[in-house]
């Protein structure tokens, strides 16, 4: 059964900033991008990988702070992390 994850029209428009200050939303890279983080936030990271991902970058919180609450140590936070990112470039080779 696959879980439901619902992207925010915010949280997209904060991973986009991460991509590059100058370019407009309109830019087709940056529209890119947005379809790639959408697709992989979606349907390719796992729960923690999803959890991790949105809590370090978009709330900004330490990575010691997110194993406290997940109950996982720093290690296993920089793993999940670690994959998310190149489960995030595996999707961007796809379009």
């Amino acid at each position: 059964m696959k879980r439901e994850i619902v992207v925010s029209p915010e949280i997209l428009e904060q991973m986009s900033c991460y991509i590059s200050n100058d370019k407009s939303p309109s830019d087709p890279r940056v529209q890119r991008m947005k379809k790639i983080m959408k697709i992989a936030l979606e349907n390719e990271l796992t729960q923690r990988q999803h959890d991790c991902i949105v809590m370090r970058y978009f709330e900004n919180t330490p990575v010691k702070e997110i194993a406290e609450k997940i109950g996982i140590t720093p290690a296993t936070v920089y793993k999940h992390l670690s994959k998310a990112m190149r489960t995030f470039k595996k999707c961007a080779l796809y379009l």
